[in-house]
């Protein structure tokens, strides 16, 4: 989609943030259920509340625009989606081990 404007773009992304946070919401649902522990279920409870508040104020964006609130796919987010996911005995460099169960829900 080639955007004309500034505000054209500026709502293309807010679009496309909308759309992926409303699949990031979907997924931590199915991560808090497959959680293995008491506590990574409740930090992805919280992190869920806190994804319904960030689409709360989209949508309030969405109304000071004047436009009804709906996403688009991104093709970022879905290449993200797509990417390989480690293992649980795999290690990375920047954040150290990998937590068994949280890669492959994402």
């Amino acid at each position: 989609m080639a955007e004309k404007t500034l505000q054209d773009l500026f709502l293309h992304t807010l679009k496309d943030v909308y759309y992926a946070e409303k699949q990031v919401l979907r997924a931590l649902s199915r991560m808090a259920k497959a959680a293995t522990s008491e506590e990574l279920r409740r930090a992805f409870e919280h992190h869920r509340t806190e994804t319904e508040h960030q689409i709360e104020r989209l949508e309030q964006v969405f109304g000071l625009l004047g436009k009804n609130p709906h996403g688009v796919p991104c093709e970022a987010f879905r290449a993200s989606s797509r990417l390989p996911r480690r293992s649980s005995t795999t290690r990375s460099p920047d954040t150290g081990p990998s937590r068994p169960g949280l890669t492959s829900l994402a």
